[in-house]
């Protein structure tokens, strides 16, 4: 890994502990174990640093889905793993931050921040979510004319809301933690396929 990944994974996990504006560049000089003219090297100030580190996150999430979804696959398949991910996803960040401890409510407000602060990282954000979302809608108008799928459902308002399930389901469980992801993931996924399959 080069030292540029350690100072970026180093960053990650102050800012999920701190959020943006309690973190300091000497919480990340602290927690990395590089000197302050080591992380200027790279990144010339907190800014610059929170926007790479978040750009960072982006991409390796990016990676994952590609990974996971890299097989042409039919769209029960495809609820499938998407609704399964929805427990997946604070560990994966775990896991990129290389840490055990990480505040879900910490996770979701710092990306709220980022996406307030620095609209540069929204439209990043916005534009790979329109690329997904653009997928997922050609899937299912494929499984359509497949006739695997109800043809009266419009796919775009179809692909909208099961998206809308996904995120809204993994941020209601902030507020009410006994929802276990897991087990609602497989019965959204079952409501949601039944709801469509011919």
């Amino acid at each position: 890994m080069s030292s540029k990944d350690k100072i970026l994974k180093a960053a990650l996990r102050v800012f999920l502990e701190k959020g943006y504006d309690a973190a300091s560049i000497n919480d990340v000089v602290k927690e990395s174990g590089f000197t302050k003219g080591g992380i200027y090297h790279y990144f010339e100030n907190k800014d610059k640093l929170f926007i790479e580190t978040i750009n960072y996150l982006f991409d390796e999430f990016e990676k994952w889905e590609n990974e996971i979804f890299s097989e042409i696959m039919d769209i029960k398949k495809v609820l499938e793993l998407y609704f399964g991910l929805i427990a997946e996803v604070t560990n994966f960040v775990k896991e990129v931050a290389e840490t055990n401890k990480l505040d879900e409510f910490n996770f979701y407000f710092l990306m709220l921040t980022a996406f307030h602060k620095f609209p540069e990282l929204r439209n990043k954000h916005n534009s790979e979510h329109k690329k997904n979302l653009d997928g997922f809608i050609q899937i299912i108008k494929n499984s359509q004319k497949q006739k695997l799928i109800q043809e009266n459902i419009d796919a775009e308002t179809f692909a909208f809301m099961v998206n809308a399930l996904g995120e809204g389901t993994m941020l209601y469980h902030l507020v009410n933690e006994q929802i276990n992801l897991k087990e609602m993931g497989k019965k959204l996924f079952e409501t949601v396929w039944t709801s469509i399959k011919i």
